[in-house]
């Protein structure tokens, strides 16, 4: 009998220790989150950008969407964000080692989206361009390059030198612009074809990673056209930049507008 009972009690230490460890668990994650009142124009995106959460981690751990409309006086839940999953940059879409390349959050303003002009382009090639034709010290202009199925894989992104090593762009015609945008190059002429499939995929999980990793809304998204000093047609008439802003504002919510300044471009500009 006493026997039977030592057992029935060493039995139950397990399942003690666990309940005793799983609480201990959730009050350190308790103690880690903050709590924070609503002022006046607080928006999800700012408070999220803000304490470097993205803005689906900030409205889900407050039950809320990420479109979702702040009231004054509301009261919000601030999670700690080195206790919340990153963001899968290991994702079959995104290049191997993103992740792992630290990035000054204040360095970048603007993702700049490109098209190659021409269906053939490749990494190696707009790279020799960029060096021995255009004299640009640094080599490929843009940061990022997204095949299109001939040069390079369909979809496949290409990290660029530029952006391992943090360095300014060489894709628009400024000097101070290069400084802090982004450049991002699909291969193919959207003047007379459209990006794939797996290329539009390929950009969105791209451009949302760079929107969470150096803490943008996707009003900093912009096409070559839109934000070059000087008139060009790129990314082409063909390239769907409203549906991809739009599926952008749907992930991470919208934000204010950053201001633009357009500068003359100067010599250097071609130099980078």
């Amino acid at each position: 009998m006493a026997t039977r009972l030592l057992t029935r009690r060493r039995a139950r230490w397990p399942a003690r220790f666990c309940l005793l460890a799983l609480a201990c668990e959730c009050l350190s994650f308790a103690a880690a989150d903050d709590n924070y009142t609503v002022k006046r124009n607080d928006t999800l995106t700012d408070l999220a950008h803000q304490r470097g959460l993205t803005v689906r981690e900030l409205a889900e751990r407050n039950g809320l969407a990420k479109t979702d409309k702040l009231r004054v006086g509301q009261k919000l839940i601030i999670p700690e964000s080195g206790t919340l999953r990153e963001e899968p940059a290991s994702s079959s879409l995104l290049p191997k080692g993103l992740n792992k390349v630290r990035v000054d959050p204040g360095k970048w303003k603007y993702i700049v989206i490109h098209h190659s002009a021409s269906p053939n382009a490749s990494v190696k090639g707009m790279d020799y361009y960029h060096r021995v034709e255009r004299h640009m010290e640094n080599g490929l202009a843009y940061h990022f390059v997204i095949g299109n199925g001939h040069a390079m894989k369909d979809g496949e992104i290409a990290m660029g030198h530029r952006w391992t090593a943090q360095l300014d762009g060489g894709h628009l015609a400024s000097e101070a612009l290069n400084k802090r945008s982004i450049g991002i190059c699909l291969v193919g002429n959207f003047d007379q074809e459209r990006p794939t499939t797996k290329q539009m995929e390929s950009l969105e999980a791209l451009v949302g990673f760079l929107l969470d990793r150096c803490r943008l809304s996707p009003a900093a998204v912009k096409t070559h056209q839109q934000i070059n000093p000087i008139y060009t047609r790129c990314p082409g008439r063909n390239f769907p930049g409203k549906r991809l802003l739009k599926e952008l504002e749907s992930e991470h919510g919208s934000g204010p507008s950053t201001t633009m300044v357009h500068s003359a471009a100067g010599p250097q500009a071609l130099r980078q």
